[in-house]
């Protein structure tokens, strides 16, 4: 069956994060017809996958499945199980806000037949509703390192053909390659409405990658590529690196200087920054949150 959206949650079977994911999809009273549910499960929470038959039981239109493929990549197994025309990535951390479900049917009806390159940024960047653009530069320079976020993705069922093609993905960014596929399209857009509310969470209960290998090496490593093939500019490169070189900074400053408890692996974060970084400038970027953080504590302090 052909649905106007898949929804593709991929997931290691958080049982208390995916739950109010899927009662957030189903509570918006959307003809189920018009919608699938996929759901990759790669973990081994029996709790969970009973969870999962039962609301399979309940609902004709998901597809659950479990799944051998590692970390980020188990993306890539939900997409190809998808039948919708628009296929959208959901975070399973990331419940659906009231009207989200008809906002996407309806995008889908709206650019079914151009197929444009759409990335849901969900409010994160300084845009009114939508952005418009017919050059892939201007798309990855307006995005900015915000598309290295895999919860903004989504791609057309047309485009599973070219996922299929690829022959190795970066493991780390699997969502980033399969943003990047049409570099030669005549349409972007980047929807910025608020479409998902993320559960309350802390770091400690987040992914176990190496935080600054990703974002200081794997990613910088995409953006090179395409400037060393001419899809971007430049000057893209230079104002997504410094983009990325502030977000680095306050990650540096989180979780190396406050040393505030998470789940990623941080070894040899300055090694990995020095890649293609300064250490040295991470620290001095990192200076102004350490003093706004002392002002802060001395404040509440004064206050008790």
């Amino acid at each position: 069956m052909k649905y106007l959206v898949s929804l593709c949650i991929p997931t290691n079977g958080v049982t208390e994060w995916v739950l109010p994911v899927m009662e957030s999809i189903y509570n918006q009273n959307i003809d189920e017809q018009l919608f699938q549910v996929v759901v990759a499960d790669n973990g081994d929470n029996k709790d969970f996958a009973e969870a999962m038959d039962s609301l399979c039981s309940q609902h004709t239109n998901i597809t659950y499945k479990k799944t051998s493929s590692m970390g980020f990549l188990n993306q890539i197994e939900s997409f190809r199980l998808a039948d919708g025309e628009l296929i959208k990535f959901v975070n399973h951390r990331m419940p659906l806000v009231e009207g989200t479900l008809k906002k996407l049917i309806d995008f889908s009806n709206k650019y079914s037949d151009k197929k444009p390159v759409v990335y849901f940024s969900n409010g994160k960047l300084g845009l009114k509703e939508s952005y418009f653009c017919n050059k892939f530069d201007s798309f990855v320079k307006e995005l900015s390192y915000w598309s290295s976020w895999s919860a903004g993705l989504a791609l057309w069922h047309d485009d599973i053909e070219k996922v299929d093609k690829i022959s190795e993905f970066n493991s780390l960014f699997p969502h980033t390659d399969i943003l990047f596929l049409n570099k030669n399209s005549t349409e972007y857009i980047i929807d910025n409405r608020v479409l998902m509310q993320e559960l309350p969470t802390d770091d400690t209960k987040k992914g176990k990658y190496n935080l600054f290998h990703a974002f200081a090496v794997e990613y910088p490593k995409i953006l090179r590529e395409l400037l060393n093939s001419n899809f971007i500019s430049e000057n893209t490169f230079n104002d997504v690196m410094s983009d990325l070189k502030v977000f680095l900074g306050q990650l540096y400053f989180k979780f190396i200087i406050l040393k505030r408890p998470c789940s990623y692996d941080l070894t040899d974060a300055d090694q990995y920054i020095a890649t293609n970084f300064s250490v040295f400038n991470m620290k001095i970027m990192a200076l102004p949150y350490f003093l706004s953080n002392v002002i802060k504590n001395k404040i509440f302090k004064k206050e008790l």
